[in-house]
């Protein structure tokens, strides 16, 4: 009789973003970082008022990032920023939210328990947990309960996660510590290595979301690249071909590959031709980078498809699967176990 008034949240809590989504839509999207105090220590602000902070005198504060490779690694500001994010995201809503969160397929009991205690104590009714995979699939609207198998890849900031599902069950799940943070380390080093010069991470990932494709194309563009010579720290230009750094991409991005083939021998030859036919469900921020679908199906030998807005579509599907509980039992931990009740 309260399920009119509850709230239900979905909520992707990753290294980089934070996203939390209800009824049709995102209601917060922010990074999960924080801003301290450089000489005290105190934590000042989270996500964009955080940013703000820092850059407005960034000799005075750092930033630092509660959550890394999908772990908790401070849970007091973990804890904090949950109840900063979901505070401001309900503004003053007076019942408390039953959240579903997702979470990596592969993070242990003790971070499970965190991600739980963290989120009751920002003030959750009750919390479930879903791995990642299975949230993007269900946010894409995949029946996760008919028999055909259905196969998803995340690829996040610092995780890369897969998963086969069937029978609203797992078959097989598998993670790695890759993601789209690896790939702009690879970018800096090749132009490093070959160019005998120094870019920051901001660009290389600008460069990677806006420039560099996975696939040769028949036009050889150039682009240029300004950084600092690593000998004298002067500032320098360079032309760097689209060609060459589609082999690069490439070789940064077989960790990838590498864990779809790892993950699909635990496919059963009866599942081969769902595999064909469904093909693989990418989604992530990485899932953005030019020619990343008809790369991976030439590497893998199967379908693959980018999901629409695969950075919110875990968010979008925690929620789904939070108002089809019932449907997804298999998938679905309660967070009672890991929280022992609230």
């Amino acid at each position: 009789m309260f399920s009119g008034i509850s709230n239900y949240l979905g909520l992707d809590m990753g290294s980089s973003q934070v996203r939390i989504y209800q009824k049709d839509k995102i209601i917060l999207s922010e990074s999960s970082v924080a801003a301290v105090d450089s000489i005290s220590g105190t934590v000042l602000g989270f996500g964009t008022d955080a940013l703000i902070r820092f850059h407005s005198a960034p000799e005075n504060y750092y930033l630092k990032f509660p959550v890394r490779n999908g772990v908790i690694s401070d849970y007091d500001m973990t804890k904090a920023m949950l109840r900063f994010f979901v505070s401001k995201a309900l503004h003053r809503s007076v019942s408390r939210p039953v959240v579903m969160a997702a979470i990596p397929s592969e993070i242990s009991s003790v971070t499970r328990h965190a991600l739980v205690d963290a989120l009751v104590h920002a003030g959750a009714q009750s919390v479930y947990l879903i791995p990642s995979p299975a949230a993007a699939a269900i946010g894409s609207g995949m029946n996760l309960e008919i028999p055909s198998v259905s196969v998803s890849l995340v690829l996040g900031r610092d995780v890369s996660d897969a998963g086969i599902y069937s029978c609203g069950g797992i078959v097989s799940q598998i993670g790695a510590s890759f993601g789209g943070h690896s790939i702009d380390l690879g970018i800096c080093q090749h132009i490093q290595n070959k160019y005998n010069m120094f870019i920051g991470l901001d660009q290389a990932e600008k460069l990677k979301c806006e420039v560099l494709s996975l696939v040769r194309k028949t036009e050889n563009h150039v682009f240029t690249v300004r950084g600092r010579r690593l000998t004298d720290g002067v500032e320098v230009v360079v032309e760097i071909s689209v060609t060459e750094m589609a082999s690069v991409m490439q070789h940064l991005m077989k960790p990838v590959v590498h864990l779809i083939k790892q993950l699909l021998h635990g496919a059963t030859p009866e599942m081969a031709d769902d595999l064909l036919k469904q093909g693989l469900l990418l989604s992530g921020g990485s899932a953005r980078i030019d020619g990343i679908s008809e790369w991976l199906s030439y590497e893998l030998g199967i379908p693959v498809k980018v999901l629409p807005e695969p950075e919110s579509i875990i968010a979008k599907g925690c929620y789904d699967a939070c108002l089809l509980e019932h449907e997804h039992s298999m998938l679905i931990e309660n967070g009672e176990k890991y929280y022992g009740g609230t």
